[in-house]
């Protein structure tokens, strides 16, 4: 995340650089100061750079806790001291020093025996007695702060002396060391033994330790001392594991090392820079260095690069491989190397041709971050550290070999910061100075430096080790290889070669020629090594070790030999140099004072001259002078001395002083501390001070000196000083670590004269008396009161001040007002002086509520002033509790809250809550409520239900009770039902139902009115002995709710229950406030079905050849459904796909049967199912099994002919029953000559062979042969024997054998016939006795055989093949059978129902092989073909989900295992339905001044379920019509024509439109006058029921001979406008004009509306005329939606779930009605398993349009809209002419839809459909007039539906009128048109079983009501 500046933390500035500033520890912040940071950088051109990851760590400046502790070490051995330092300090380690008792530094100072380890560790060699008395401290410096820290104690080393042998015992931990290349390690053995162990070092490599001397490490490595072993430097290849053992006489150990080495990591990407086209391929590689690499990356412009399709990176990691490069392709490359310690990374640039952008990056190696200062780059931040970088060399020479003569070019590149420079050696030597070597050298673009060696013109002498040197300053790289010439030996002069004394000596041997055998080096002509110092080794490196001048100076010589013993010999001078040894030097500590003379002599022990001494003082250079400021003079005393005098000592020549010594070998340092003694003097001499009380004073007292003096203070006895004592420091005072003392809010007490002292032993040291002056300034002991006093009586109010005199105290109000007499004189105030103050008193002389407040007491004098807050509180009785409110509301309780008042300034103690019965008055003392004055809140128990409460609350505290509150009624609520249903009887209605009926509860224990019952039912298994009566509510029942309340007996019908099963029901009884208690368990069990579960573990095992054993497991219980009467099997072999083998079926009671009499070794399938009474149940899966081999049947026939006048040919035919698996045939062959038989001759010929050809001899013998087969178990029977007469001819045979073959059509077979005969004979075929000619499908080879390709129906048939020669004629016949796909079925349309066809076929033939099933294709008029296909077993299917009142095509075909057959002739059918029928005026319309109400509800619908009504309207006066809507949803019951005009006569048209077409409506109506009446008519009095009046009759009489008249006179006119009017009234003629409705009609619906929904739940719906099959009308909602049902008829059943729908692709309003139909048992049978439905067509039609597309009923439909599919049923969309009402309709006139074949009314369909309007949705509500004939088509099985059709829009608003749909459980994908909610399952089944009972419980009818829902 981008980093962001924190005030005091972090900033970024202007430049890019990211400054982390100092903070105290409070402010450490863990995301800020212990983080990871990284630069991101952004170039001009757009391109980012990373930087490497930056690790912060902040470190916390407080002092570290150090310590040594002792070690303990037998005498002789080695110890070592640690420095333990805090866990979290040992990474901030700068550096250790060590030091003795007398801060003298030991590795300065005691020589070689102490060595420091690189954990800082002190390591003492050989520990004798005498180190005892040694002790030490270790001081580390932190790297981070600067700070350095010394350890408190001294640490000891405690030396012990042995009293025998001891086990060495390791003393060193840990034992891993971590090093980077090139520092040096030690690596220490110590250990505790005695004897004194040796040691000796060996390196670990697989398993194999060798030692160290014979490892090449061993020119780096040595032993200092004892165990100790340094290496020195540190290469990579030295990591490992070392072992160092230690062994004396009484055992040995062991001590393992691991040395871990690292090396900086660098990167360098090749190419550096890179431009390509486009579409080019580029590849990039990474070089790293370094060690340990853990892991790599690539990053392009700030991004890591994940790999692709385009973008490959290796498995390694270190090449990027880009495939078809592309514009983002290009910018900056970056690769990371990193392990946890170290990171590295190297930048590449990569352009684009065509790209304008500027190169701004170049290849580097990095281990800082790329961040390079540009004014056009913009940088998140960066990083600016060290940029140097040691040379690293890039590219370098290889060994060469060649002959003399041509020239050479040697070449090395090196990269490094700053660029590095290149030398030339030759075999360690600079390059000759010749004319013929060149060195050049340059820098490329890339900051990378080149350099050349040339030479020209090779001579042998030129051969040699040549090597390149980069060094910069920050290192150095070095490579070199060899340059081999031929030719002799030759050895190259060298220099004069110098060593230092004590160091190793290195010279190599400058050897030209090529081959050379050996190298040798001689001294004094002696060959070298001598000693254990010198080594040779064979490239000619001579190494003398620790040279000495004595020993090693003189003259080498060096000799090269070849292998023709051709030698060169050559000296060289080696001189040894010995650098100074500086005598030790007396440190110069507690010796000195201020003014004493000091000197210090520098002498040299040894060192070759002349020999320079000079002089440092903590480090810097001392200046030598006598006039100098510090006064000090060096003097050169002789060649071996020299001496640092300093005159007149100070204290400021304290320090380390360094004597250092050089000459040509070497320097030596020598440090000496020195310390100068000064007495103490004042840096901050104490004073007098004077101070106000409470306030911090310090007193300086702070002296210098040497050593550092000691400051102590004393203080004065009495006020006058001369007799001090020891000052005691308590909490609130202290002593700094300068002297000073700090006094903390000093009191009066602490007045007086102090002494304060300095000592350090130097002089007689320094004191100074002071006195301290404590003001006390103005002060109230107490900050705060609180006085009380009760309203209207007086306050005394009191204020005590201590301080210096004089005190003045003055009062303010609580509004900061001044008090004074003078203004009120309610205010009086007194005051006392007292010895150590003043006291003030306030008398307020009677008190107000207004003077509650905090007074203001202030003191003041010259030193200060205070303030003392008095509380006064004024209190008084409470005010009268507010804001009364009912929070809840039970039947017995109520829980009230209020406010709190005004309390007086006293608390309130309680709150007295107090009720009654609302008629009542208040008692005297009236029930009531305490609760505690915390509380606001109170709960009134044990009142009555439904009762009404007045309730009032006084407020109480300690000054007594408030006022009442203001009055507030309640009523309680009602309660549940204390009382169960009664009289619950349960019996059962099918095998999934049961009938559930009961008698409401006593009416006392209502308690409210009864709403409707819960009916809970549990399954009972065998543990369910305990029925619990605790209600549905329980866990255990599953619960229905049926609404509806009254006196009559309710009922209602469980459906969707497990089959055969017991159940426990119980009834609950709710109202508004729940449900009251359960009826006790009522017991009934369902009815048996047929096993829903196949048997179980079904296996077959083979007991012989002809027999198998079939075991199974009886179905779960679940599955049962009855009580299991027993099992059958059904087996039958599996035969080729054309055979006929009939299954049979054998009836077993147990659970295993014996299947015998099978065929041999034949695959049998076998099955079983169990059955109840009601049937037979579910098949299991079939299992396979096969009888075991037996042995075979004669073969099927044998042929024996003569083929050759000396050979005879035998064919067979294989067995018919092989009974296994053939292995071969026997052939026998008899020889009769004479009528002797000669003896019988077997052949043994494999199973592949048919035929075998014998030789005739002797030829004149009868020859006979038979043929048997074998399987595994032995020899079968033989077939007939055949006999070869002698003959002297070949008669024409024929070899194979007559046959009958079974093929399917379009195959191709071949009909073999294969002859013998001498002449060759001749064959002809013939087919079915006719002659047999070839045609393009038929073809005879030339070998005889005749090839059927592509078979038809019409080949099947006999074919014979005749062979004939002069010597006989032979002929063979093959019966061909050709199976072809079924013949087309005849099918008829047998009946037809509202929203099915009942549909019968019969099959005219199975072309061989049997029937699998048929596929129905179907479409309505002006729709899609659509597809169902149905198993094979069954000739007739009822086809559900029909339109109603609609025409249909359909056509049937037939498949077998051949393929699908020819259609049938297309047959046409019409579902019943007819218009909608229009209701009567008086059922239509209620109307007022200026409304016409529309009772929409009251049209039938015909059948079909209405799809939407158009309303228009006209004053009678007028001839234009005024649409209202032309789209009113048929699920608006009521529909209201507003704004007409009072007393005015109107005429209402009505159109209402379902599938079947629309029928119009004509009213006509006369508006209310203002009065309320209709215009000019009376409101006739109404005599009382059952008034008999004879003056009644009087007045009727009459009036009732007028309307007679008067109708006849209207009729007579309606008749002469009708002949007028002719054809264009012919609608509204037959429609009917609405009579006028009287006066009594109008009051008796005056009040409908309000009245509507009570008079639907009392009454049933109407009888209307038109409803012929059906007295009901049954609707219910699919589960789409939440709502709340309107109560409905007493005891209607609800089971909707209440869950919402919301598909996947966009919400869906509409109006949902499920109708279900009766059904017949006559169609109950099972449907076949397996069916589906195919949507043909692309688009479903609108019913709309239908009128305006032609009558072709294959034209597809072009006004779709949208189509939703796959997860929402599909929805037809009508075009925006269908919601015009001018728009015309051919289906307008019911007589065109009508037809003869038809009845006049129609059963009900199921249809959907929508509108074109976003606003309003367009349901259907459907009618029931005839039962829907649901069959087989109830059961269907798997339904798929295909379309092409796309996916609506989102904002689409989707009408579904449903009816009609079968059970869930049947189906496995729902149709078209349906939703997949399993919801509707069970509620589909309850409603038609409640339908289907219907006819014998007339009273259980339920509402007719339509719904709304929106989704």
């Amino acid at each position: 995340m981008p980093v962001v500046p924190l005030a005091g933390l972090r900033r970024v500035l202007a430049n890019g650089s990211l400054e982390l500033m100092p903070f105290p520890a409070e402010r450490y912040r863990h995301d800020v100061h212990s983080t990871t940071y990284r630069c991101r950088l952004r170039l001009s051109s757009g391109f980012v750079v990373l930087s490497r990851s930056i690790h912060v760590h902040a470190a916390l400046n407080i002092p570290w806790d150090v310590h040594v502790p002792d070690e303990y070490v037998i005498s002789g051995n080695a110890a070592i001291l640690r420095c333990i330092v805090p866990v979290h300090c040992l990474d901030r380690i700068d550096s250790t020093d060590w030091l003795t008792d007398e801060d003298v530094s030991v590795f300065n100072y005691l020589g070689s025996k102490y060595q420091r380890l690189d954990d800082g560790s002190l390591y003492i060699m050989t520990v004798r007695a005498n180190d005892a008395h040694s002790r030490f401290r270790c001081r580390v410096k932190d790297r981070v702060t600067g700070n350095v820290y010394s350890s408190q104690y001294f640490g000891h080393i405690i030396v012990t002396e042995p009293k025998g042998g001891v086990r060495p015992r390791v003393a060193v931990e840990p034992r891993a060391r971590r090093v980077q290349v090139g520092q040096d390690v030690k690596l220490p053995c110590a250990a505790h033994a005695w004897p004194v162990p040796t040691y000796r070092w060996f390196r670990e490599h697989h398993d194999q330790l060798t030692p160290i001397e014979k490892t090449s490490l061993w020119q780096r490595a040595h032993l200092v001392s004892g165990g100790l072993l340094s290496i020195e430097p540190v290469h990579r290849e030295d990591a490992g594991r070392f072992v160092c053992w230690l062994n004396n006489t009484v055992g040995g150990e062991a001590v393992h090392f691991m040395l871990f080495v690292t090396e900086p990591i660098s990167v360098r990407i090749k190419p550096e820079f890179l431009r390509a086209k486009l579409n080019s391929d580029v590849s990039f590689e990474c070089k790293v260095t370094g060690h340990p690499l853990e892991t790599k990356y690539w990053v392009h412009d700030g991004r890591i690069v994940k790999p692709n399709e385009r973008l490959k990176i290796s498995e390694d990691g270190l090449r990027l491989h880009i495939k078809n490069v592309q514009k983002d392709d290009q910018g900056i490359y970056q690769c990371f190397a990193n392990n946890v310690r170290d990171q590295g990374y190297a930048t590449a640039e990569f352009l684009v041709d065509g790209s304008e952008r500027r190169r701004e990056s170049a290849n580097r190696s990095r281990r800082t971050p790329y961040a390079r200062s540009n004014h056009d780059a913009a940088a998140d931040w960066n990083f600016t550290g060290n940029r140097e970088a040691k040379p690293e060399l890039v590219y370098w020479f290889s060994e060469q070999t060649l002959q003399p003569g041509p020239s050479v070019s040697l070449k090395c590149v090196a990269m490094g910061h700053p660029p590095p420079q290149f030398t030339w050696l030759l075999d360690g030597f600079p390059i000759p100075t010749n004319s013929r070597f060149v060195v050049g050298q340059h820098v490329t673009l890339q900051d990378d430096v080149v350099s050349h060696l040339n030479i020209s013109r090779v001579t042998e002498q030129d051969g040699g080790e040549y090597a390149c040197v980069a060094s910069n300053t920050a290192g150095k790289a070095i490579h070199a290889a060899r340059v081999n010439v031929y030719g002799l030996p030759f050895i190259r002069e060298m220099p004069k070669v110098t060593a230092v004394s004590g160091s190793d000596l290195n010279i190599k041997c400058p050897v030209a020629g090529y081959p050379i055998e050996s190298i040798t080096w001689e001294r004094d002509g002696q060959t070298l090594p001598l000693n254990r110092r010198q080594k040779v080794f064979p490239n000619g490196t001579l190494i003398v070790e620790q040279t000495q001048r004595a020993e090693d100076a003189g003259t080498y010589t060096c000799q090269a030999m070849n292998r023709q013993r051709h030698s060169a010999r050559r000296d060289v001078e080696v001189q040894i140099l010995v650098q100074p040894k500086i005598l030790p030097i007396q440190p110069l500590t507690n010796l000195l004072r201020e003014g004493m003379r000091a000197a210090i002599s520098c002498q040299i022990l040894e060192g070759d001259l002349p020999i320079a001494f000079r002089w440092e003082k903590n480090g810097q250079p001392v200046t030598s002078s006598p006039y100098a400021p510090n006064g000090i003079i060096t003097r050169r005393m002789d060649e071996y001395s020299a001496s640092l005098v300093i005159e007149h000592i100070t204290s400021l020549h304290s320090g380390n002083y360094t004597c250092i010594a050089s000459n040509v070998a070497g320097s030596e340092r020598f440090t000496v501390p020195l310390t100068v003694n000064v007495p103490p003097r004042w840096r901050l001499e104490p004073n007098d001070v004077a101070v106000a009380a409470g306030q911090d004073v310090t007193l300086q007292c702070q002296a210098d000196g040497y050593p550092k003096p000691i400051i102590t203070w004393k203080k004065a006895v009495g006020n006058t000083p001369g007799e001090y004592k020891d000052f005691i420091f308590e909490g609130s005072s202290r002593v700094l670590e300068n002297g000073s003392l700090i006094f903390q809010r000093v009191a009066k007490d602490g007045e007086g004269h102090y002494l304060c002292e300095a000592r350090n032993d130097i002089g007689a040291g320094l004191s100074k008396l002071i006195f301290l002056k404590v003001n006390a300034p103005a002060r109230f002991p107490m900050k705060s009161k609180t006085v009380q006093v009760t309203a209207g009586e007086a306050a005394h109010l009191q204020c005590a001040a201590s301080g210096d005199a004089p005190l003045e105290i003055s009062w303010r109000s609580p509004h900061h007002h001044t008090i004074a007499h003078h203004l009120d004189q309610r205010y009086t105030i007194r005051e006392q002086v007292l010895d150590d103050g003043l006291v003030s008193e306030l008398s307020i002389l009677q008190t107000y509520r207004q003077d509650t407040g905090a007074l203001t007491c202030r003191a003041s004098n010259t030193y200060g002033q205070d303030e003392m807050l008095i509380h006064l509180v004024v209190q008084e009785v409470p005010e009268m509790p507010k804001n009364i409110r009912i929070i809840d509301q039970q039947s017995r309780s109520i829980q009230i809250s209020w406010t709190q008042p005004y309390a007086g300034n006293s608390p309130i103690i309680n709150y007295i809550v107090q009720y009654k019965e609302a008629p009542d008055s208040w008692p005297s003392t009236p029930q009531k409520v305490i609760v505690p004055g915390s509380v606001t809140s109170a709960s009134v128990q044990n009142l009555q239900p439904a009762t009404s409460y007045h309730l009032r609350i006084i407020a109480e505290n300690r000054l007594g009770q408030s006022e009442p509150s203001q009055l507030v009624q309640v009523t309680t609520t009602e309660e549940v039902p204390s009382g169960p249903p009664l009289d619950v009887r349960v019996e059962a209605k099918s095998s999934t139902e049961l009938i559930v009926s009961w008698e409401p509860p006593q009416r006392d224990l209502w308690n409210g009115n009864i709403l409707g019952y819960y009916v809970g039912f549990q399954e009972l298994n065998s543990n369910s002995s305990v029925l619990s009566a605790s209600g549905p509510g329980g866990a255990s029942y599953t619960v229905r709710t049926v609404e509806g309340a009254g006196t009559a007996r309710a009922r209602t019908t469980l459906s969707g229950l497990q089959k055969h099963t017991a159940y426990a029901v119980v009834v609950q009884a709710y109202n508004s406030r729940g449900a009251g208690p359960a009826s006790p368990p009522t017991t009934a069990t369902t009815m048996e079905d047929v096993p829903s579960l196949p048997p179980g573990a079904l296996q077959c095992t083979a007991l012989s050849s002809q027999s198998v054993r079939v075991t199974w497991e009886p179905p779960p219980t679940r599955g049962r459904n009855g009580v299991l009467q027993g099992y059958r099997v059904t087996y039958a072999p599996v035969t080729d796909w054309y055979g006929s083998e009939e299954a049979v079926t054998k009836q077993i009671s147990g659970l295993h049967t014996t299947l015998s009499g099978l065929r041999r070794y034949t695959n049998y399938s076998v099955t079983v199912c169990a059955f109840t009474a009601a049937g037979d149940g579910v098949r299991a899966a079939p299992v396979y099994c096969h009888t075991e081999e037996d042995v075979p049947s004669a073969p099927a026939d044998i042929k024996a002919v003569v083929s050759s006048r000396n050979k005879i040919l035998v064919s067979w035919l294989p067995p018919a029953s092989p009974n296994g698996v053939l292995v071969g045939y026997t052939l026998y062959m008899s020889v009769i000559e004479d009528g002797r038989e000669e003896g019988t001759h077997k052949r043994m010929l494999s199973p592949s062979t048919l035929s075998h050809e014998t030789s005739r001899s002797p030829p004149r013998a009868t020859h006979q042969f038979w043929v048997s087969a074998s399987t595994r178990l032995g020899e079968g029977e033989a077939t007939r024997v055949v006999t070869v007469l002698p003959t002297d001819s070949v008669p024409a045979r024929i070899t194979s054998f007559s046959r009958s073959i079974v093929t399917p059509w379009k195959e191709n077979i071949s009909l073999s016939c294969n002859k013998v005969g001498v002449p060759t004979p001749s064959t002809m075929w013939s087919m079915n006795g006719a002659a047999l000619e070839s045609t393009l499908r038929k073809n005879v080879t030339s070998d005889g055989t005749l090839i059927i390709s592509m078979t038809q129906y019409a080949d099947s048939g006999n074919y014979t093949c005749t062979v004939d020669n002069p010597h006989g004629r032979d002929e063979v016949t093959y019966s061909v059978e050709v199976k072809v796909p079924p013949q087309p079925p005849v099918l008829a349309v047998v009946d037809s129902y509202a929203d099915s066809l009942h549909l019968q076929w019969s099959d005219q033939g199975d072309g061989g092989s049997p029937i699998l099933g048929y596929v129905i294709n179907y479409k309505r008029e002006h729709g899609d073909w659509e597809e169902l296909q149905v198993e094979a077993g069954t000739s007739e299917h009822v086809l559900p989900n029909l339109w109603c009142g609609t025409r249909y095509q359909l056509y049937i075909t037939a498949f077998n295992r051949i393929g699908t057959g020819l259609p049938c002739d297309i047959v046409h059918a019409y579902t019943k339905g007819t218009v909608p029928v229009k209701p009567k005026h008086s059922q239509m319309i209620t109307l007022n001044t200026t409304t016409v109400t529309v009772w929409l509800d009251s049209w039938g619908d015909g059948g079909c379920g209405i799809l939407y009504f158009v309303i228009e309207y006209r004053e009678i006066s007028q001839s234009q019509w005024r649409l209202v809507s032309n789209s009113v949803q048929a699920t608006e019951r009521v529909f209201s024509v507003t704004g007409l005009t009072p007393a005015t006569q109107y005429q209402l048209r009505i159109t209402a439109h379902n599938n079947a077409g629309h029928a119009v409506a004509l009213y006509n109506f006369t508006t209310h006058s203002l009065s309320g009446m209709l215009d000019n008519e009376l409101s006739p009095p109404v005599p009382a029921a059952g008034a008999r009046s004879l003056g009644g009759a009087r007045v009727i009489l009459p009036a009732a001979l007028s309307l007679l008249v008067l109708g006849a006179l209207i009729a007579i006119v309606l008749l002469v406008r009708r002949n007028k009017t002719g054809g264009t009234e012919t609608v509204a003629t037959e429609s009917g004009v609405g009579e006028s409705p009287s006066v009594a009609q109008l009051q008796n619906k005056v009040n409908r509306d309000q009245q509507y929904l009570a008079a639907r739940a009392q009454h049933p719906a109407p009888q209307h005329h038109y409803k012929h099959a059906s007295n009901e009308y049954i609707e219910d909602i699919c589960p789409y939606a939440t709502f709340q049902l309107t109560k409905p008829t007493a005891y209607s059943e609800s089971s909707y779930s209440g869950n919402v729908y919301s598909g996947p692709y966009h919400s869906v309003r509409g109006s949902f009605v499920y109708h279900d139909l009766k059904q017949n048992d006559k169609y109950k049978g099972k449907e076949p398993e397996y069916t589906k439905v195919r949507r043909k067509g692309n688009r479903l039609r609108d019913p709309h349009s239908e009128s305006q597309e032609s009558d072709n009923l294959g034209s597809t439909d072009s006004e779709v809209k949208k189509i939703l599919t796959l997860h929402l049923p599909i929805t037809e969309y009508e075009n925006d002419e269908s919601d015009d009402a001018s728009a015309p309709h051919s289906d307008s006139e019911s007589a065109t839809r009508l037809r003869p074949a038809h009845p006049t009314t129609y059963p009900s369909v199921e249809r959907e459909e929508s509108s074109s309007s976003s606003e309003n949705s367009i349901g259907g509500v459907v009618r029931k007039a005839f039962p829907s004939r649901k069959g087989k088509a109830g059961a269907l099985g798997k339904r798929h539906v295909r379309s092409s059709s796309g996916y609506s829009s989102h904002n689409d608003e989707t009408t579904f009128s449903i009816s009609n749909y079968p059970s869930f459980n049947d189906h496995i994908h729902p149709p078209s048109r349906f939703s997949d909610d399993t919801e509707c399952e069970g509620h589909h089944r309850r409603k038609r079983s409640a339908h289907h009972h219907s006819s014998h419980t007339p009273d259980n009818k339920m509402s007719r009501e339509a719904f709304q829902i929106n989704v």
